[in-house]
């Protein structure tokens, strides 16, 4: 539960963020509050040290590596502030406030003001100045009470968590690029921790968990699986990490963090798919809501390097997907990140993912790697217009490198698309929602699917080789005027405008055969193929095995497809004539 008394911290805010009005659009707003609350708290924490870390630091220009630990260690905090000011002597000087606000930002330690460097503060506060609202706004602020020993960080999280989604809300034109909805992480999160890891966590007596999001985004799935992990034990160590391209998203990830007391060094700022941050380290916990359908074209260099130099050795060995869509290339590099002795993997994805990709494409040749690995556990459904800038529909995809027993070699696929609520209010494009019932319906349907729920309309346990396929050429004689087939070497010449090329399932247990098993089970299902389902109606047809391609697709809505019986003729004719009559009617009441 969230601490007590947080909720009037958070309406506090949201009440002053009221005075931005009329100077700032509405999806500003937390660009203006989230930082300035930031520094009220750093202001709060620092109280205490903060006369003799000034004192210390008198006459020091540039802070040095040493003389920063020092004063870290004076402050007893990760940051320092080495102005003489505070939040409420700066309320003094009315007349020079922005400057005053300034220049003790710039007197933060070096990772704090990197935070606030990214919010690009200054110029948010001559607007305020020009328009007569930054003393209002900053002496609210500094009667904010955000002592630690009336704020825990635990409760600072939640109230910027909170505010966080709130302002979120409030900005329908920008909050789908960087937020997730809070039921998507939770349902992710529950779907992470089911079966033995649940058990492991629960029962161990102080479990340190790491969790990793490459598309951190504002941290909301770094916070929402942190407090999951503790909900279900409190005596849990969990160490977040995470990366996030866009500057200013990343400086509210980044404060998020710090109002825990977490080290900045575990939210990176960059690239995740050209300059990872983070490249030794594995995580048991590994989430992320890429961006979908975006261009990597104008970063390719050093992802198609990467592909072609270190193969398996780095992370895009698998296969590198079309330029239009990077959200592939996010899942490989989490996949990378997974623990030798087990991780879990979520990661929420479009349509696209599941089947775009002919046979022998990038797209098809990593969803391969993933089934020949056996990784892939599960995917769950969403309703569609659950996101805030898109209606599309979305899936969420569990993979493991630690199955269980009964769940090897099969993928089970959760039909949640029906489970979503329609909203009272929509917040751009989003117009459903999930409940916590929802969301315990489809972690109940998820964990029991080759159990209780196996019967389940919305529920199937596929073998894995059922998203295989071997993509086959038809070849068909080239024939002279007489109808006689053209023969070099003594066989037929092949006409090119009759080739034909047909999709063979893969044979059960494929994927458990050693490489000159495959090749022979594949040749004598695609002749099996040729002669039951094709020579019935083209006799002189044969197949060019050389040319035979492995693929992979998901095709998840046609396991889910329900046949509708039509209607009956005469049942239509009888409507049809009843609308004629009725038409006719209205007709002669019109004088026509």
């Amino acid at each position: 539960m969230p601490p007590q008394g947080f909720a009037d911290k958070v309406a506090f805010v949201w009440r002053v963020a009221d005075k931005l009005r009329g100077t700032f659009k509405q999806h500003e707003y937390g660009s203006v509050m989230l930082p300035l609350l930031v520094l009220r708290r750093m202001d709060a924490v620092l109280a205490d040290t903060k006369d003799a870390v000034v004192a210390a630091a008198e006459g020091w220009t540039d802070i040095n590596e040493g003389q920063d630990y020092m004063l870290k260690s004076i402050a007893k905090q990760r940051f320092y502030n080495t102005s003489p000011l505070t939040f409420s002597s700066m309320l003094h000087d009315d007349k020079n406030l922005a400057l005053h606000m300034g220049g003790y930002i710039r007197r933060l330690s070096r990772d704090a003001y990197r935070v606030m460097e990214a919010y690009n503060l200054d110029e948010k506060l001559s607007r305020m100045e020009r328009a007569g609202i930054l003393y209002g706004v900053v002496s609210d602020f500094a009667d904010l009470d955000l002592r630690p020993s009336q704020v825990s960080n635990e409760a600072m999280g939640y109230i910027f968590e909170e505010l966080l989604r709130k302002f979120s809300e409030m900005s329908n034109e920008t909050a789908g690029e960087h937020y997730t909805p809070r039921e998507v992480i939770s349902l992710m999160v529950d779907l992470l921790l089911t079966g033995q890891t649940l058990t492991e966590l629960v029962e161990n007596p102080k479990p340190v968990r790491t969790v990793y999001d490459p598309a951190a985004g504002t941290g909301g799935m770094l916070m929402g699986a942190l407090d999951k992990i503790r909900e279900a034990n409190h005596s849990a160590v969990v160490q977040v990490y995470g990366q996030e391209l866009n500057d200013e998203t990343w400086a509210i990830a980044q404060s998020d963090l710090m109002m825990q007391d977490i080290s900045p060094d575990q939210m990176a700022n960059g690239n995740t798919l050209t300059q990872d941050h983070f490249p030794t380290h594995k995580f048991d916990f590994i989430l992320a809501n890429p961006p979908y359908g975006v261009d990597w074209k104008g970063y390719a260099g050093p992802i198609k390097d990467e592909h072609e130099l270190l193969g398996f050795h780095g992370r895009f060995g698998a296969g590198l997907p079309r330029v239009s869509d990077g959200s592939l290339l996010f899942l490989q590099h989490m996949l990378s990140k997974m623990k030798p002795d087990g991780s879990r993997v979520g990661i929420v994805l479009s349509g696209s993912p599941l089947f775009s990709g002919q046979a022998g494409s990038g797209e098809s040749e990593i969803r391969r790697w993933i089934l020949e690995n056996d990784w892939l556990e599960g995917i769950v459904a969403l309703p569609d217009q659950m996101f805030y800038n898109t209606g599309i529909s979305t899936y969420v995809w569990i993979l493991t490198n630690r199955k269980d027993d009964p769940s090897r070699g099969l993928v089970r696929l959760i039909d949640g698309r029906e489970s979503g609520s329609k909203m009272r209010k929509s917040l751009g494009d989003k117009r459903k929602e999930l409940t916590g019932d929802a969301i315990a319906d489809l972690v109940r349907l998820y964990g029991g699917a080759m159990g209780e729920f196996a019967d389940d309309p919305r529920v199937r346990v596929l073998p894995r080789e059922e998203f295989g396929f071997q993509r086959i050429t038809v070849e068909r004689p080239t024939k002279d005027e007489d109808g006689r087939p053209i023969l070099k070497r003594g066989k037929p010449v092949a006409d090119a405008s009759l080739r034909d090329q047909e999709n063979v399932p893969l044979p059960a247990g494929f994927f458990e055969l050693d490489a000159s098993q495959r090749e022979q089970v594949l040749i004598e299902s695609a002749e099996k193929h040729l002669h039951e389902e094709i020579h019935p109606y083209v006799a002189d047809a044969w197949l060019d095995h050389k040319k035979t391609k492995l693929g992979v697709e998901i095709p998840f809505t046609r396991q889910f497809y329900v046949y509708e019986q039509p209607r009956a003729v005469e049942e239509i004719a009888a409507e049809i004539k009843a609308l004629e009559g009725q038409i006719q009617e209205w007709m002669a009441g019109l004088g026509l």
